[in-house]
């Protein structure tokens, strides 16, 4: 865990990039893949890519060789493809600094009310067209700040008053973000919350102002013309084709692989689909090779657990991550697979983290889970060592939803709290929280109306068989409840309706490496998928989830480092001193099993959503040797 220390006080340090600009490979010509000189249709490697290409050179990697398929398992498409091959404006290093990415480095005026950003002479999207600040300042002036992608203007680019930005194009490789109030670490917020900043133009403007201008069915039509879908609203489809971009086959992106346009291999819906070279990529290793050195990525379909251990231990499948209950079988297998252990920043193990609404609609739901008593009462109903075993085969023990050993904010108490195995002591915290035990030995809300808390989670991701362990203890204790999972779209839909009422195994657990880099799932009002506080935010939260927010509007215009530690701190303690969510199992490494013919994957890393997960990886300068 010492490793978790370097990077989070790396990672609060912005590493300024004024005026930067990628280093240039020392070569006298570059090359490209054998695939694309076979082709014979895009012309000259140099011509493709940018004049200032980025330069791949990470002090781990080294020099691979064109060719062959990287081979994956996957469940559907969404991020498990798309964050792997994510390229945003900038991106952390594997020592946890922001580095220029898509843009070539940038300038902040003195009180970072202004910044302007730099982009890469000469870059292209994948189909060839010109990637210019365009690009950039058509996406947020009219799909972010019209929501055409759901999701609209992010934290990163509203100031301490909570206005918006102005975006502003200076050149066809400059444009400026402008703040109503300084922003100092807008380069890094940046890089966690929007990360990639743009959109191509050239595909989209007359989709986006058709919704815009409210002509949904010609809108819709021209959806369909670009990726081949068709989709049932405007709503949908923005958010599939503007923030889910890289799932669907037709729409350009600056990423090392596309989705194939070939029938049969360009549907994630599908048992098999391909992710293809992406001939315009523009970077470079130090010997002047176009990357990426594999060809392409292919994704076989599966549908649980066991088929992907399976494809993995007969080489099907290249890379997977594991549980550590697979590592012993792995290392025994004949297929020779290397493990990987990186740490991460989740509070206690995020499928047994329990969320409950603190915002949900009805009053008496939110009387109940507001109540501390009750959070208390539903934590320490709960054999966690027991549950534990059951739930990792043994491999993991009891634990809370509180920051790792060596985090920031971490202490023993907090690891500790609540996590007492007491039924009698449970019931009797419900009935101080207003429960009435009824004849029929469950509880009910003191007007004599029916309590049930009504659990969901998303299809096939382990949870049900969770809460089938978990839902005895829950009985026992005099809790009725039930247990509905659906599809992740139908899970963010009602999450951002406010519909769910309790979640286990979230869509965004709470917890990571920073309170600081990314609040989303620890401040409310942050993010539209975190199932504790719901469509809280400042209007509607009280108390302590209220000054947990003004500390961290508080934190947005402080710049000196070891005061925004110290208000990073006061946000932590808040957390600890109400619980406002639960996790029965601790925490435990992310293992990766690789095929020993991979290269250059990264053997230390740290699995944080802050880093894209495997993103940080950068499965482009993987390659194979047999």
């Amino acid at each position: 865990m010492r490793n978790l220390n370097k990077w989070i006080s790396l990672a609060l340090a912005l590493m300024l990039c004024v005026g930067a600009a990628s280093a240039v490979a020392e070569t006298a010509a570059y090359t490209e893949a054998p695939m694309l000189t076979d082709a014979g249709v895009y012309g000259d490697v140099k011509d493709r890519l940018p004049k200032e290409p980025m330069v791949e050179d990470a002090d781990y990697l080294t020099i691979g060789t064109y060719g062959g398929e990287l081979k994956r398992s996957a469940g559907g498409g969404n991020w498990d493809a798309g964050k792997p091959i994510e390229e945003g404006l900038f991106r952390f290093t594997t020592l946890g600094s922001v580095e220029p990415n898509v843009a070539k480095g940038y300038d902040v005026n003195e009180d970072a009310t202004v910044y302007t950003i730099y982009l890469r002479e000469g870059m292209k999207w994948s189909d060839g067209a010109p990637f210019t600040s365009e690009d950039c300042v058509w996406f947020y002036n009219a799909v972010c700040l019209n929501k055409v992608d759901s999701k609209g203007v992010r934290s990163c680019h509203k100031d301490a008053n909570g206005d918006p930005a102005v975006v502003t194009k200076v050149d066809d490789t400059t444009f400026t973000v402008t703040f109503g109030t300084p922003k100092y670490d807008f380069i890094e917020a940046l890089t966690v919350d929007l990360k990639w900043h743009y959109a191509p133009k050239h595909i989209f403007e007359e989709l986006v102002q058709d919704v815009i201008d409210g002509k949904d069915a010609e809108a819709l039509a021209l959806g369909k013309e670009i990726c081949g879908t068709e989709f049932s609203d405007v709503g949908k489809m923005g958010k599939e084709m503007l923030y889910y971009f890289w799932n669907y086959p037709g729409i350009p992106t600056l990423n090392p692989y596309v989705l194939s346009t070939e029938e049969g291999k360009n549907s994630i819906k599908g048992e098999y689909y391909e992710y293809v070279r992406n001939p315009y990529y523009w970077k470079v290793d130090t010997a002047g090779q176009q990357l990426p050195y594999i060809d392409k990525i292919v994704y076989t379909t599966v549908s649980n657990v066991d088929q992907q251990l399976m494809l993995l231990l007969d080489g099907t499948v290249d890379y997977q991550t594991v549980g550590m209950e697979s590592i012993q079988t792995i290392l025994e297998s004949d297929t020779r697979i290397n493990i990987y252990e990186w740490f991460g920043g989740d509070w206690g193990n995020v499928g047994t983290q329990l969320h409950f609404n603190l915002n949900v609609d009805n009053e008496n739901l939110k009387a109940l889970f507001n109540n501390a008593d009750f959070r208390q009462g539903m934590s320490i109903c709960v054999d966690r060592e027991e549950f534990a075993g059951l739930y990792s085969d043994g491999w993991l023990g009891g634990g809370q939803a509180a920051p790792q050993p060596g985090a920031l904010g971490y202490s023993e108490e907090w690891a500790a709290k609540w996590t007492e195995y007491d039924v009698e002591k449970a019931k009797s915290l419900f009935e101080s929280a207003g429960l009435v035990m009824g004849t029929n030995g469950f509880f009910t809300f003191a007007d004599g109306s029916e309590f049930v808390l009504n659990i969901v989670s998303v299809a096939d991701n382990g949870a049900a068989d969770t809460y089938k362990i978990l839902e005895p203890y829950f009985r026992a204790a005099g809790i009725k409840c039930t247990f509905k999972d659906s599809d992740r779209s139908n899970i963010d839909n009602d999450l951002m309706s406010n519909a769910v009422e309790a979640m286990l195994y979230p869509v965004t657990g709470i917890g990571d490496i920073s309170i600081i880099l990314k609040p989303n799932s620890m401040v409310p009002g942050y993010a539209t998928n975190v199932a504790w506080y719901g469509t809280m935010n400042e209007t509607t939260a009280t108390g302590d989830l209220l000054k947990l927010i003004e500390l961290k509007k508080e934190l947005d215009v402080t710049s000196d480092p070891e005061k925004r530690t110290e208000i990073a701190l006061q946000m932590l303690k808040l957390h600890e001193e109400n619980m406002w969510t639960l996790a029965y199992v601790e925490a435990s490494p992310t293992y990766h099993a690789v095929n020993a013919r991979i290269q250059n994957f990264l053997a230390d890393g740290v699995w944080s959503d802050i880093y894209r997960d495997m993103g940080i990886a950068h499965c482009q300068c993987w390659y194979i040797a047999e």
